[in-house]
């Protein structure tokens, strides 16, 4: 099977599916087709700070190591947007988990009818419907279900996820109502993700004003350098210009770090 969803894998299986049953979603590893677009990306980037800040070759090999940190942050990035899939799919497999307990389905059937809707809305390659397929075929081996679900509660980093699994535990445990718990716990975990796409709604406006000023400066630069040469040649190929245009980018580096944490919001 095709993992196009760049996990570290922490061990194998005599089936491919296996594999994906072991991703560490905490840990993402950039696929090549994605590691050359990111460092063509970070060439480009830094080859326009070399030239608007520093006017120098030099300075563009210098500069070069700060591709590193960028393709850390692409990685956090699509880790984190990996996350907010599986915590996205992981609400649907719930909330059918509850519906097919409420029509009389037992849980291990239960789970077997949610793979089958996760598979309609998302496709059988998603990340819920690789680790549903998985459960299931590990359940036919006599595995117990509390413990699945521990082990991809501890593998996707994910509070929700991690709540479900507890709870259920408990539940199953205790011998509590299971239905009523989950269909509780399905209830929470819908309300706190409605919560969250209702943030998400109001900071995309945000996140699209900070892409655009993170650029402007550059647009700028670029505009007076082309229409009035030499305007920043007094910066240009000396110590004190050097040293001006190095605490200009440290403050723009960190100016862009600040808006990150700020409209970084978790709920």
């Amino acid at each position: 099977m095709k993992n196009n969803r760049s996990g570290r894998l922490i061990g194998r299986g005599r089936h491919p599916q296996e594999q994906d049953y072991c991703m560490d979603y905490s840990v993402y590893t950039l696929t090549k087709k994605e590691a050359m677009l990111y460092i063509m990306l970070a060439c480009l980037f830094i080859g326009m700070v070399a030239y608007l800040f520093y006017d120098s070759a030099l300075a563009f090999v210098m500069l070069l190591p700060a591709a590193v940190p960028f393709l850390k942050n692409k990685k956090t990035e699509l880790c984190r947007k990996r996350k907010q899939q599986l915590e996205k799919e992981f609400r649907d497999v719930i909330l059918s988990i509850s519906s097919n307990l409420q029509t009389g389905y037992s849980v291990e059937n239960a789970f077997e009818e949610a793979y089958k809707e996760i598979v309609l809305l998302y496709g059988a390659e998603s990340l819920m419907a690789n680790e549903l397929r998985l459960m299931l075929r590990r359940l036919a081996n006599n595995e117990q279900l509390e413990e699945l679900l521990s082990s991809l509660a501890k593998r996707s980093g994910v509070e929700d996820i991690r709540d479900f699994a507890d709870i259920f535990q408990i539940a199953k445990r205790g011998g509590g109502d299971m239905r009523a718990i989950i269909a509780n716990t399905a209830q929470i975990i819908g309300d706190k993700q409605e919560v969250r796409l209702e943030i998400d709604t109001v900071m995309s406006e945000k996140r699209l004003e900070q892409a655009i000023m993170r650029y402007i400066p550059f647009f700028i630069m670029f505009y007076i350098s082309a229409t009035s040469k030499g305007y920043f040649e007094g910066l240009y190929h000396n110590a004190a210009g050097w040293l001006i245009m190095t605490a200009a980018l440290i403050v723009y580096g960190l100016a862009c770090r600040l808006s990150d944490k700020i409209l970084n919001i978790e709920v």
